[in-house]
């Protein structure tokens, strides 16, 4: 009875060996596969001349209980936002990346992140990444098209109290929203 578990094993350990190799994954993260794993943008939009902290309206801001302005920031070289509320409950950023591929960029690094998924947000390419399984940060990566992308991250500041990528979501799904179509 045990030749059949060690057969299984083996054979296991001979399909980790093949040409190529198994690709390293994350918890969380997308199977292996000759195929691009970040689909092609289609309806493209245009971040060019938006400013982030333009990126999220005043009004869905205060929907997810946003009462202070935002705070221009860069982040890593990328110009960014960044919102709190007077509570100190949670926190919003954005920022943009122009005229570099940052989901094949991320894609390459997705064994560093706890959670990693490629998806969607309003039918555009995303990637959702947390740094912690269970931590209060959740971003969200979105080509709004060929090589213009931005990124959502939500953090609760109140550990246990809400899941951050449920909002991230919605708010990357509103900036989609906001942004005019690509022209040319």
């Amino acid at each position: 009875m045990r030749r059949v578990p060690v057969v299984l094993v083996l054979a296991t350990l001979l399909a980790g060996c093949s040409a190529g190799g198994a690709q390293p994954t994350g918890a969380g993260a997308a199977p292996a596969s000759s195929a691009d794993p970040i689909p092609p943008v289609h309806d493209p939009k245009d971040l060019t001349g938006t400013t982030p902290c333009a990126l999220l309206t005043p009004a869905q801001l205060a929907a997810n209980r946003i009462d202070l302005p935002g705070q221009p920031k860069d982040v890593l070289g990328a110009p960014g936002c960044e919102w709190d509320d007077k509570a100190h409950t949670r926190e919003i950023r954005t920022y943009v990346e122009m005229g570099i591929d940052v989901l094949h960029n991320v894609y390459a690094q997705r064994a560093t992140f706890a959670v990693f998924e490629v998806t969607q947000v309003a039918g555009h390419p995303a990637i959702r990444t947390k740094d912690l399984v269970e931590g209060t940060s959740c971003s969200f990566r979105v080509a709004a098209a060929e090589r213009q992308t931005f990124v959502v991250e939500f953090t609760s500041l109140r550990q246990g109290l809400e899941e951050p990528c449920g909002p991230a979501k919605a708010l990357a799904e509103g900036v989609m929203g906001n942004l005019p179509p690509l022209k040319g």
